[in-house]
């Protein structure tokens, strides 16, 4: 914690001598740090509470010659940044209000009533720079155990904020190791409908988050049998073609990517879902290219085949797909060779350019273009192995005719 103790200082918290005020670490970081994830919050902000309102905070914090940004004094929140490292500072607070989404506050100076507004108990620790943890709602046992469970009545907590709905799977995706209690699953399966006044936006982040996971799979089927996936995703259909992806994930040294795992979940059309969600136009291309009927990759698709699509669309794309269209198919064991061929491509580099046409005499054009994606589809049905000046020389044939 030694990194953090110029911010500490500054909060009135010194690590040596008298304490004046009661600082402490919240959040991520004391949970991170109890289930043995990195110290410093995933490299994320690292959260820090403080019984000062927000205006004595930017103040000592100045005074400090720290960094300051008032990112969301309503809600009590300052942003220090001090050594490359972005602190979240939050004043403690009590909800006065809450209308599924947002909370009206108030600031307090009582740590329990600050904890007892967080959502789970493994978010609503706090831990002292001298080391001292404070866990008001059996928090360590839980994060010992790998139980995500509400602070206090779960529809309660779910009333006051329905994304907190997704955030529970989202965690129970991520940390948890024992099933989710089934008096939270019933408070889920009676407000599920509380979702749909979330915004896409925050609906699309979480999911992406969620499907990052090590294995997303077992918290969709429970997303679905809760009826939560309807609600937000109605076209997805969340049988075992999740599972056998992450199952066959290992297959591969390609990165899982959320997109891939989503598209596992979708009807082959996705623009409609990707424009309600606001996907970005990158992210909604990708999902669409993952979709494409075109080329068709098989277990049966030849090697020159395939081999054309990873040359034309790249090997990320290419294995991919081929996972996606697996696990929808079933255990047909020629996917595996067809990945194995995937897995084995390197990047091929045509070895002549539109130059080399002009070069012949053709007028500049489209037979330009023409005469080259020609030459290039001998070049692929040939295994790419003509060197340049086979391809030359094949080029002059093509170019003459």
């Amino acid at each position: 914690m030694k990194p953090h103790a110029r911010l500490f200082e500054a909060l009135g918290a010194p690590l040596l001598g008298a304490k004046t005020r009661d600082v402490r670490y919240v959040g991520g970081i004391v949970r991170n740090r109890l289930m043995g994830e990195p110290p410093l919050n995933l490299g994320g902000d690292i959260d820090i509470g403080t019984p000062d309102t927000p205006d004595v905070v930017m103040e000592r914090l100045k005074n400090a010659g720290l960094k300051v940004i008032p990112t969301g004094l309503d809600h009590g929140t300052v942003t220090a940044v001090d050594g490359g490292l972005t602190y979240e500072v939050t004043t403690l607070r009590r909800d006065t209000a809450c209308d599924g989404r947002h909370a009206a506050v108030e600031f307090t100076e009582d740590w329990v009533e600050d904890a007892g507004r967080r959502d789970f108990t493994i978010n609503a620790m706090s831990l002292a720079p001298d080391g001292t943890l404070f866990d008001y709602h059996g928090g360590v046992a839980d994060a010992q155990a790998g139980k995500v469970r509400f602070v206090g009545d779960p529809a309660d907590r779910i009333q006051e904020d329905y994304l907190r709905i997704l955030r529970l799977f989202r965690f129970q995706a991520r940390y948890g190791r024992c099933d989710i209690d089934n008096a939270t699953l019933d408070a889920v399966r009676a407000h599920a409908q509380g979702l749909a006044r979330l915004s896409a936006e925050r609906i699309a982040q979480e999911l992406a988050k969620l499907l990052s996971a090590k294995n997303p799979a077992p918290v969709a089927a429970v997303m679905t049998t809760t009826g939560v996936l309807g609600v937000i995703l109605p076209e997805a259909h969340a049988g075992p073609a999740l599972a056998r992806l992450v199952a066959r994930e290992h297959e591969t040294p390609s990165p899982a990517g959320w997109l891939r795992r989503f598209a596992v979940l979708l009807p082959e059309e996705t623009r409609e879902v990707a424009a309600r969600l606001k996907l970005s136009n990158a992210e909604a291309a990708h999902l669409a290219a993952l979709a494409a009927h075109e080329p068709v990759l098989d277990p049966a698709t030849p090697l020159t085949d395939l081999n054309r699509a990873l040359y034309h669309l790249g090997q990320g794309l290419v294995i991919d797909r081929l996972l996606i269209a697996w696990a929808k198919d079933g255990d047909d064991p020629a996917w595996k060779t067809q990945l194995a061929r995937a897995n084995a491509w390197t990047d091929k580099a045509f070895p002549i350019s539109g130059v080399d046409v002009l070069a012949l005499g053709l007028p500049p054009g489209p037979k330009v273009g023409e005469v080259l994606r020609a030459v290039e589809d001998w070049w692929i049905a040939g295994g790419f192995s003509a060197g340049r000046d086979s391809v030359l020389a094949y080029l002059k044939e093509r170019a003459g005719k």
